[in-house]
């Protein structure tokens, strides 16, 4: 932070903050400051009121008590259009857009350019490339938005923040970044923080809430903690290290997992996270329970083969459009083009679509990478998002829901996966974080009835204190004869939790690593190794 910034005075000031969500306090008098020409991140647990403090200065929620004020004038209280007329603006962590439509009509959706009674699609492109060409050149604003990588639609995103009015009011004064990269590969994540520099260069403040540790070293001033609703600290990023910013976030240090083969006795946290690490090379059932064999879908997938054990974490490893997704889609029944076969327990389940996989006597469970679009239901409850695999098995006669063994059963699992919520049947996933939201999804399929679980980016959007909980319910369940397909594209906890990894790119296997071969660098070698990548056949349109 150069010291023009430090020297400032705040343009922003959040000043004894409090919102309660029916009888959820998510904030307790929380009072923040920030700085014009800065990046200011704000973190915590999943439920510690960071990304509620960001709304609030939104005006998206109105706070109980306190106020909010923007260059010395007070904001109306949950008042959106006011906050935007100030200047704040907030971008949110899942994208709200319209991918039909194309990048232009995104970003004037808000305010559509007419002539007449038709509409100015000239004006509408020329003010869409005066926006989004700002932070990068090579959108084409008339293409489909919906063909973009996330990346770039990431950046359509921010690029609608910065709209004025049509006499050039209202400009951007602070903008809020509400987990930007959680979606995203690392490059295009390095791409999004060069943005967010050049931004606050610009004197806009921006309020960038994450996870993500290594983010908020690279790209950020100042750090908030918030733990519990509470304020905690606020530091200056270059004058704290990562184990005390951990443990002002949870009240504890906690350490960094190693690779699974590595035994490492200073380290005794580890093994509460990936529990005896002695073994390099684990003994399994000889009978594998998931047996794919020759499986293919058009332009994702080409002859994948694979064996996964009782007890077995298999981690899938590779870079983002490697087709790690595209093979849990296929297993679980979800891509209809796929073909091969796909055995559990000697059962065939390859073609018979989702019902098959998820089966009673089959036991199949999948936990995808985008719990907002594939995973949760957010028109019902928590018990039913809990309960929706296994509610055939466990109605009475004639299709009758036995309520209070219902709720016996949820209030089981929420206890287990320490999921913050207000009541078991009222409360919707929209109501509760990002952490609790990506917890109830692992809760529904970590059953006793589920013998093979697909993860993909299990911990995507959870902060250390919860991902520490997360590694130990997956050892657990593996410990007791689970076993465990995983994606993870965080390096660190690929290795801490895979007892193999097989490497994937362009859809093929690459290779598979094991004990000691068991490392990033290797990694990241057979998955840019182009030397065993076939011609492929494209996928039909």
């Amino acid at each position: 932070m150069s010291s023009d910034v430090q020297q400032a005075q705040p343009v922003l000031i959040a000043d004894n903050i409090s919102k309660a969500f029916g009888i959820t306090q998510a904030l307790s008098n929380v009072s923040v400051s920030f700085l014009p020409g800065e990046v200011h991140a704000l973190m915590g647990e999943n439920g510690a009121g960071k990304s509620t403090l960001g709304k609030v200065i939104a005006g998206l929620h109105k706070q109980d008590t306190g106020t909010v004020t923007l260059e010395g004038r007070e904001l109306i209280p949950g008042s959106l259009d006011d906050a935007f007329a100030a200047g704040v603006r907030i971008v949110h962590q899942e994208l709200a857009q319209c991918p039909n439509l194309s990048v232009a009509e995104n970003l004037c959706l808000h305010d559509i350019p007419k002539k007449g009674f038709t509409v100015d699609f000239d004006e509408m492109r020329r003010r869409a490339e005066n926006l989004v060409h700002q932070l990068d050149p090579s959108i084409d604003v008339a293409r489909p938005l919906g063909e973009l990588s996330p990346g770039r639609r990431q950046i359509c995103q921010i690029a609608a923040s910065l709209d004025k009015d049509e006499h050039g009011n209202n400009a951007a004064k602070v903008i809020v970044f509400d987990e930007p990269t959680s979606s995203l590969s690392l490059t295009e994540a390095s791409t999004l923080m060069d943005i967010t520099r050049d931004l606050a260069a610009r004197g806009l403040t921006i309020i960038y809430v994450s996870h993500r540790m290594s983010e908020i070293f690279t790209c950020c001033d100042r750090v908030s903690v918030l733990r519990d609703g509470k304020f905690v600290a606020t530091n200056i990023v270059k004058e704290i290290d990562e184990p005390t910013l951990v443990e002002q976030m949870i009240g504890r240090r906690v350490s960094t997992p190693g690779a699974k083969h590595e035994s490492n006795p200073e380290e005794k946290a580890i093994e509460a996270l990936v529990g005896d690490a002695n073994s390099e090379e684990p003994e399994y059932d000889k009978d594998p329970i998931l047996v794919v064999r020759d499986l293919n879908s058009p332009g994702k997938l080409h002859s994948i083969a694979l064996d996964l054990y009782p007890g077995e974490i298999l981690g899938v490893g590779g870079l983002v459009g490697a087709g790690r997704s595209e093979l849990f889609d296929a297993i679980f029944g979800i891509d209809s083009r796929a073909s091969g076969s796909i055995l559990v327990e000697g059962v065939e389940i390859a073609g018979k679509g989702t019902k098959a996989a998820i089966d009673a006597g089959v036991g199949l469970g999948y936990v995808p990478e985008d719990r907002r679009n594939q995973g949760l239901f957010f028109n019902l409850g928590i018990d039913e998002n809990i309960l929706a695999p296994i509610m055939p098995d466990i109605c009475g006669g004639f299709g009758m829901r036995r309520l209070e063994d219902e709720l016996r059963r949820v209030q089981a699992r929420v206890d287990k996966f320490r999921i913050k919520t207000a009541t078991l049947r009222d409360t919707k996933p929209s109501e509760l974080s990002g952490g609790n939201q990506q917890k109830l999804l692992i809760a529904r399929w970590m059953s006793d009835r589920t013998k093979v679980l697909l993860l993909d980016e299990p911990t995507r959007g959870i902060d250390v204190g919860t991902k520490t909980e997360i590694y130990k319910l997956i050892n657990e369940a593996a410990d007791l004869g689970l076993a465990i397909l995983l994606v993870s594209s965080e390096m660190p906890e690929l290795l801490a939790l895979s007892d193999r990894i097989l490497v994937m790119g362009e859809g093929v296997i690459k290779g598979e690593l094991k004990g000691a071969e068991m490392t990033q660098t290797n990694i990241l070698t057979l998955a840019t190794d182009e030397s065993n990548t076939p011609t492929k056949t494209a996928a039909p349109a």
